[in-house]
């Protein structure tokens, strides 16, 4: 059959296409796919969600500033102390304009807030509780709510949204309506309810969730660095029955399917302009559906050849053998730069830990690296544990000690590897002497 070149023309495009969306969900994290799945199913009727418990209910529709972030994102955030948060909102007020009592209540209504951010006591049981007289408790709430960040100091979730749209003049009633009694819905991917009691369309409901999912959930996030950091491990590795077994941390995507009831509208719809409508939404959730299942594949290739190099380091025996991206592509018959996509930000939980996917790996055969995140880390180790309880080192002087030995790394990389290893932050692993 002779194709014309206009037909070649849009077949190579579609393949560069394809191939491109491959490549990016390969090196996504679990975090950056699952973020990716939300917006499509936000833009995408095709693509279909039924809620269970693999992930948090907020997770599931609202996207906010996370522990994976790049480190660029913080450097905008101040470096606070223990008592950082406090002293951000105090900064923000003279305290010449106050009271010694109105300066007091507001010190210790922050004290109050939860870890959220939210202010979830009533002004009534703050008075009493605390002996001061409700009109003074009321004047301060209202100082306090108005500082940054936005939100702060909301009763709740749905308080704490509204209040951020107010602030930047974005509330519509058909939001208002949503935030106040269809959070639960959206969590759920009940679109269609929604649309049914308020009687919108499909396209202005999913409108409102892209803009819900701009808000910031949890003001007070970014603001407390004693908070602990969860790291969610993307590949699995357990050892059992003498054999081991390698899975993806990726069940949560089998609550993404295709939409039954919009398919069947494609399939029964007398518009030719929406059947190739849908037609084109279908063709795109199931190229993203074939390139996720492309991407666990590969990435349980590459888990697995790293396993067969490095049995000896994840039964605890040995330390790391020299390998390279080059020796796994060669071992899988993949380019390296597959490899190098397939191993970006993901981390793999074993036996005896959890470890950067890239830190297993050297730049070159038999190179000695004493900057390597594995030597790094036993370094911070043994520096930890000769430290002295009663004044545990800050992430700054471990930095500086680190340093000392001609391991140059910043104090966030600091923070970012004895996360790692599992070691609690300077304020949790002070002992206090009774």
């Amino acid at each position: 059959m002779n194709f014309s070149p206009k037909t070649t023309l849009v077949q190579t495009q579609t393949l560069s296409q394809t191939q491109l969306q491959s490549l990016k969900i390969l090196s996504w994290d679990n975090f950056e796919l699952n973020n990716f799945l939300q917006n499509e199913y936000i833009e995408n009727p095709l693509l279909d969600y039924n809620e269970n418990s693999n992930l948090p209910s907020w997770n599931q529709y609202v996207s906010y500033s996370s522990a994976k972030e790049d480190e660029d994102i913080y450097k905008e955030i101040p470096d606070f102390s223990e008592n950082g948060i406090k002293e951000f909102l105090l900064d923000q007020l003279n305290q010449r304009n106050f009271s010694d009592l109105q300066w007091t209540a507001m010190q210790t209504m922050i004290d109050c807030l939860d870890d959220c951010g939210y202010f979830k006591l009533s002004l009534k049981d703050f008075s009493q509780w605390f002996g001061i007289d409700i009109s003074t408790v009321k004047y301060c709430l209202d100082i306090l709510s108005s500082l940054e960040p936005l939100g702060i100091f909301s009763k709740d979730l749905p308080h704490c949204l509204l209040r951020q749209l107010e602030a930047r003049q974005e509330l519509t009633p058909e939001l208002n309506q949503i935030i106040r009694y269809h959070l639960d819905d959206i969590a759920a991917g009940k679109i269609n309810t929604i649309t049914q009691k308020l009687s919108m369309s499909t396209q202005d409901v999913r409108k409102c969730i892209a803009k819900i999912r701009e808000l910031n959930p949890r003001p007070i996030s970014g603001f407390l660095t004693n908070s602990t950091d969860y790291i969610v491990p993307d590949i699995l590795i357990d050892y059992q029955d003498s054999s081991w077994i390698i899975r993806l941390n990726d069940q949560w995507i089998g609550n993404y399917s295709l939409c039954d009831y919009y398919l069947n509208m494609m399939h029964t719809s007398q518009s030719p302009e929406l059947k190739e409508y849908f037609r084109k939404k279908y063709n795109r959730v199931q190229l993203i559906m074939h390139s996720i299942e492309q991407r666990r594949e590969t990435i349980l290739k590459i888990t697995s050849a790293v396993l067969e190099r490095q049995k000896d380091y994840f039964t605890g025996n040995s330390t790391l053998k020299p390998m390279t991206l080059a020796d796994i592509a060669s071992d899988i018959s993949m380019h390296t730069s597959t490899i190098s996509r397939g191993i970006k930000n993901k981390y793999l939980q074993y036996p005896f830990g959890v470890v950067y996917l890239k830190d297993l790996f050297t730049s070159s055969a038999g190179k000695k690296d004493n900057n390597s995140p594995i030597t790094v880390k036993k370094q911070l180790k043994a520096i930890i544990a000769s430290e002295n309880p009663n004044k545990p080192y800050s992430d700054s002087t471990l930095s500086n000690l680190l340093k000392q030995k001609g391991i140059k790394i910043s104090r966030r990389t600091v923070a970012k590897y004895r996360e790692e290893i599992g070691i609690k932050s300077t304020y949790n692993r002070k002992i206090y002497n009774e």
